[in-house]
């Protein structure tokens, strides 16, 4: 097993605990933004630890380094949405659907930016990935989810603004920046992005409102444990682009944590669940597995 895959699969484990994080913020009524914030001012506190511990050199401002930094904001952003996106539909709806459309657009990247090419059961496995739309969405399931329509927009949304930052990300690791000046700029455009999202929506007044209003021990504690997993994740991603991972391969490595917040919410949160659901996730493995 190489050394690329093995990180991708960790990076995945990772990603998928800290997305449960994000399902646990929206059923406590967290305020999104300001989950986010502290998310935000853990991350860039926390590498910017890492950065003064290993002496990295941040100051050598590039384009790449611009790359990471849209890429954190993207995230930032993206982040946000998902919580809005999980009150308005099922975790069993949003993460197999945001797993599809997330490495799909991934893969046209990889082809289009990065030369990158597949194999005929790599193009079946997303054949057979298309699939699973079908599986999640009918009629009972706008009934039942709170506004299907809404979810559905914003997952993606969601989607293209995960496919866009791991572009990005991709880019910069090809350029030789390192993983802990990496990490730093993302959480720097993180914490930026959730600002300025925070103050398009309601001003400047808002933050300061909402710290003194929203803030509490749980959310902090969430926001944190996000971070501390969101982060080891995002920087074994890194590490997997540097070993030589493709985009794409990576990307859908990747997109394997949505099994991890789906059974989570179904045992802490008695999330609706069926075998029409059953098969979907199912098959949504099977086309990963061909892809990767």
């Amino acid at each position: 097993m190489e050394l690329w895959f093995s990180a991708a699969v960790f990076a995945a484990v990772l990603a998928g605990i800290s997305n449960f994080f994000l399902k646990v913020a929206s059923v406590r009524g967290y305020n999104a933004e300001i989950f986010s914030l502290y998310g935000g001012l853990v991350a860039i506190l926390s590498t910017g630890l890492i950065v003064l511990i290993y002496a990295a050199p941040i100051t050598q401002f590039n384009f790449f380094l611009i790359a990471i930094f849209i890429g954190g904001v993207l995230i930032a952003t993206s982040g946000i949405l998902k919580i809005y996106a999980l009150r308005h539909i099922d975790a069993t709806i949003y993460f197999p659907l945001f797993k599809l459309l997330a490495p799909a657009l991934a893969i046209v990247a990889g082809i289009t930016f990065f030369n990158e090419s597949f194999t005929l059961w790599e193009w079946l496995g997303m054949l057979l990935g298309l699939l699973v739309p079908l599986l999640l969405i009918t009629k009972t399931e706008n009934a039942r989810q709170n506004n299907l329509i809404a979810g559905l927009v914003l997952v993606v949304v969601t989607a293209i603004f995960s496919a866009g930052a791991a572009a990005l990300y991709k880019l910069a690791m090809d350029n030789n920046i390192s993983i802990v000046v990496g990490l730093f700029y993302s959480s720097l455009g993180l914490l930026v992005g959730t600002i300025v999202t925070m103050v398009y929506k309601k001003g400047v007044r808002f933050i300061r409102i909402h710290i003194q209003e929203d803030t509490s021990a749980s959310l902090i504690f969430y926001a944190s444990m996000r971070t501390v997993f969101i982060t080891a994740s995002f920087a074994l991603t890194l590490f997997a682009f540097t070993e030589g991972g493709t985009l794409a391969v990576v990307q859908t490595i990747h997109s394997m944590y949505i099994l991890i917040p789906i059974v989570l919410s179904i045992i802490f949160y008695n999330e609706h669940w069926n075998l029409q659901k059953a098969v979907a996730i199912v098959l949504s493995v099977a086309a990963l597995a061909l892809l990767g």
